[in-house]
């Protein structure tokens, strides 16, 4: 993810996470250990978890430029980059 942060602009793109679980300090551990320099959302009472009937973690959603989930990517892949790019050449 943190390469498709360096990509936004080019991918017309604009990446941010949203952590379901509420807890900070994890949060925090976790956007250092994994060097992310991208916005990291804390939703300490899990209404996009609710809202967005989010199942799994992670939970990748693509949004195109009007608002709409064009893409819903549940777990963890192995090439995420690769994947959200192809997808967002599609839409």
């Amino acid at each position: 993810m943190v390469e498709l942060k360096k990509r936004e602009k080019e991918l017309g793109i604009k990446l941010l996470s949203i952590e379901v679980s509420g807890n900070l300090k994890m949060t925090r551990d976790m956007v250092e250990e994994k060097g992310l320099d991208f916005p990291v959302l804390i939703d300490a009472k899990s209404y996009s978890r609710e809202s967005l009937c989010i199942t799994g973690t992670p939970t990748t959603f693509i949004i195109d430029r009007e608002g709409v989930i064009r893409c819903r990517l549940i777990g963890y892949l192995p090439d995420m980059q690769k994947t959200v790019e192809d997808v967002i050449e599609r839409i």
